[in-house]
């Protein structure tokens, strides 16, 4: 019974654990992806790159379409969408609309 209770109860709970650019580098260092078609872990790196890229030129953002990102994954428009979308449903993403562009942001803190 107490198994039962603990199992109920750690579906409530949920971790942030930070991560930084080296670690993902390390993760997926000599990763060989077969296709050009990128993985979700290799789009979530190519979205901290992108962040790391944006703050040294000064910017607050990723500026990029959906078009563009899913030309750079190798994706359709659906999958990027659904991607980005569910990167906001888990607060890891903040997007807003810039005209035809949309402004992704990374919830991030800079140390």
């Amino acid at each position: 019974m107490a198994q039962k209770n603990l199992q109920s109860n750690n579906a409530e709970y949920s971790m942030t654990i930070p991560t930084s650019r080296p670690l993902w580098n390390y993760l997926l260092h000599g990763h060989k992806n077969s296709s050009k078609k990128l993985s979700r872990v290799e789009a979530f790196r190519d979205i901290i790159e992108r962040q790391h890229a944006s703050l040294l030129s000064g910017t607050d953002g990723i500026g990029a379409s959906v078009i563009e990102l899913t030309r750079a994954w190798h994706w359709n428009r659906d999958t990027t969408s659904a991607f980005i979308s569910h990167l906001q449903q888990l607060n890891v993403v903040t997007c807003e609309k810039d005209g035809n562009r949309t402004i992704i942001r990374l919830n991030h803190t800079v140390e």
